[in-house]
């Protein structure tokens, strides 16, 4: 088009020239030799016009033939650039459909013409790793780090919680400390941290950690309060495990002041103290615990808990009726004490009113247990056929309930190889 343009403004000037020498054309001789050429300057400069017009497009033709390979390389790589950004959306999708298998090959097939070989690579190592083939994830996050060597931090990331996902916990600690000393204050490593400790159990470590966690306000104070009580419950779950005393004691006393009237943390140091026949201590320390922190779950500890002076722990019971005269786990635990102490005639008051109040499998085991005693077997078999059958139906009468450990269901059971599941009511 250009050329074009060249040329018509060439032809204008040359009839402009031919007008302005009308009268008088003027002639001009050109000798070399033997030849001489004699001609208008008006027809020479068009001659000399066409003549530069024809070899301009020849330079111009000339070069497009050069060109060629290298225009014919760029529409080559265009069309693979584009072939590969559609796989990549193609395996995207895949992976959202749960097409492992289909997604990494669509990801890896063009990935040499990607335009994004960091988004090809990560989204292959995905897909690789929700198949179980780790080796294959982990090479193609190396790659990744080949392709972009700027994007590091975050591919080791990346790679350290796909780790923790897959249970490689080792390896992604490994990383995850690595990423602390490049730069402390990033809070992702933190984060997946705490995932870690948590999957891996490692209470002490994640007790630790929570302080980085709260200061850097990567938790909230509640999320940090559950997750300090659970990690100090399953410490001493964990010691009481161990045959020494001395154990479960020192974990005792590492838990902080603050948590020492915890119900949950309470709960689990007492139930290692029944298991351990250390019924005093436990009696005391649920006595200190509800004189000013009621919780259901204690109260019905401390009907499993047979002190040396049973006569002075019903009596300490009885005066929380006053408070809590309704509340069913209290009378469970009042029928309870009154059995300890041969009381039939009180034991079965108050465990049929306990069930009066919510009706469960539990309490109507005790009371067949009662019944036993003072010679009411009909009865008796009666209230072991309603637990039974409460208990084989998983029946839940009240919205809120809290479980107990296997082996507070065996104290509380003992004697019987029947193991109803407790639920409780709010107070």
């Amino acid at each position: 088009m250009k050329a074009v343009i060249f040329g018509l403004i060439v032809l204008i000037l040359a009839i402009g020239l031919e007008l302005l020498t009308h009268d008088d054309s003027g002639y001009l001789v050109i000798g070399y030799g033997q030849w001489m050429i004699e001609t208008t300057l008006t027809l020479a400069v068009i001659v000399l016009g066409l003549t530069f017009i024809g070899g301009y497009l020849a330079l111009r033709f000339v070069s497009h033939i050069g060109k060629a390979p290298r225009r014919l390389g760029e529409s080559r790589q265009r069309r693979r650039s584009s072939r590969a950004s559609k796989m990549l959306i193609e395996g995207l999708i895949d992976i959202e459909e749960g097409n492992w298998d289909r997604a990494e090959r669509a990801l890896v097939k063009d990935i040499a013409y990607s335009n994004t070989p960091l988004l090809n690579y990560i989204a292959a190592a995905r897909s690789a790793q929700n198949q179980g083939a780790y080796e294959r994830r982990d090479h193609y996050l190396h790659l990744a780090r080949e392709a972009v060597p700027a994007a590091t931090f975050a591919i080791e990331l990346i790679q350290a919680e796909l780790q923790v996902n897959s249970g490689q916990f080792e390896e992604a600690l490994a990383i995850l400390n690595h990423l602390r000393t490049l730069d402390p204050r990033h809070p992702q490593p933190l984060k997946l941290l705490k995932s870690l400790y948590l999957q891996q159990r490692d209470w002490d470590q994640l007790l630790g950690l929570l302080l980085q966690l709260c200061k850097r306000r990567l938790v909230s104070k509640e999320e940090a309060h559950s997750l300090e009580v659970m990690a100090h419950v399953e410490l001493l779950q964990e010691a009481a495990q161990s045959e020494s005393n001395a154990a479960l004691i020192d974990r005792w006393k590492a838990v902080p002041n603050r948590f020492r009237k915890h119900p949950k943390i309470v709960a689990a140091y007492v139930y290692a103290l029944i298991d351990r026949n250390e019924h005093d201590l436990a009696e005391q320390l649920l006595q200190d615990t509800l004189k000013g922190n009621w919780s259901d779950e204690l109260i019905y500890l401390y009907g499993l808990v047979q002190s040396s002076d049973l006569v002075a722990q019903l009596t300490r019971a009885e005066a929380w009726l006053s408070q809590q005269g309704d509340n069913p786990w209290l009378l469970l635990t009042l029928g309870r004490l009154a059995q300890y102490n041969g009381l039939w005639g009180k034991a079965r008051q108050y465990l049929e009113t306990s069930i009066a109040y919510a009706p469960r499998s539990e309490a109507y085991h005790e009371l067949g247990k009662v019944l036993e005693e003072i010679g009411d077997s009909e009865a008796a078999l009666e209230c072991y056929s309603k637990g039974l059958s409460m208990a084989t139906r998983g029946a839940v009468e009240e919205s809120v309930k809290f479980s107990l450990p296997e082996k507070a269901r065996e104290i509380s059971l003992s004697g019987s190889d029947y193991t109803p599941q407790l639920t409780g009511p709010a107070p």
